[in-house]
């Protein structure tokens, strides 16, 4: 990838993302809160704020979900376009060996980064009239901390030598659990 490439991409990653946060900042800021002002969400996020105000949501649903599906569906075109790209250099290679390298690491990255987008996607765009701060919190623990977390995991599994630790592991567990059937 040529530097001129991923300036531009950085520089458009940048102007998003900010861009995004000025318009949900703005349209906040036009509702008001006449209950409680507690939220019971880990962080401070849209939708948890959304469900206290007392004032009409409507437009800043309507920003959320357009902004958050523009968002979704640029990143995984841009994921796909990539992945296009990497199998067409995959289909070019001559060695077999090569060929199930490259699809391992991709596949590992291919699943982190669509447990990643699924869980921001069950997030963001779900209706709001079943809204529950509880799931809620839930699914935004694990997209900011389970799947960071697991990232080292899935790509470790690619290593032979984790690989036989855990069928060790697994049938060690298996058969000191068949002493405790007994």
């Amino acid at each position: 990838m040529s530097p001129r490439v991923y300036v531009s991409l950085i520089v458009a990653s940048y102007v998003g993302g900010i861009s995004h946060a000025t318009i949900h900042t703005v349209a906040t800021f036009r509702l008001s809160f006449c209950g409680s002002n507690e939220i019971r969400h880990v962080f401070c996020d849209i939708p948890p704020l959304l469900a206290i105000s007392c004032s009409d949501t409507h437009t800043n649903q309507l920003l959320l979900f357009y902004f958050v599906g523009s968002i979704e569906i640029v990143t995984i075109l841009i994921v796909l376009v990539s992945y296009g790209f990497i199998l067409l250099a995959i289909l070019k290679m001559h060695s077999a060996k090569g060929r199930r390298k490259v699809f391992s690491t991709c596949g590992s990255h291919l699943t982190g980064v669509s447990i990643y987008h699924g869980t921001i996607l069950f997030s963001y765009m779900g209706p709001n009239s079943n809204y529950d701060s509880n799931h809620d919190m839930i699914v935004s623990i694990f997209y900011t901390i389970v799947i960071p977390m697991l990232n080292p995991i899935i790509y470790s599994l690619r290593n032979k030598d984790v690989k036989e630790a855990i069928k060790n592991c697994g049938e060690k567990f298996l058969s000191n659990s068949s002493n405790f059937l007994i």
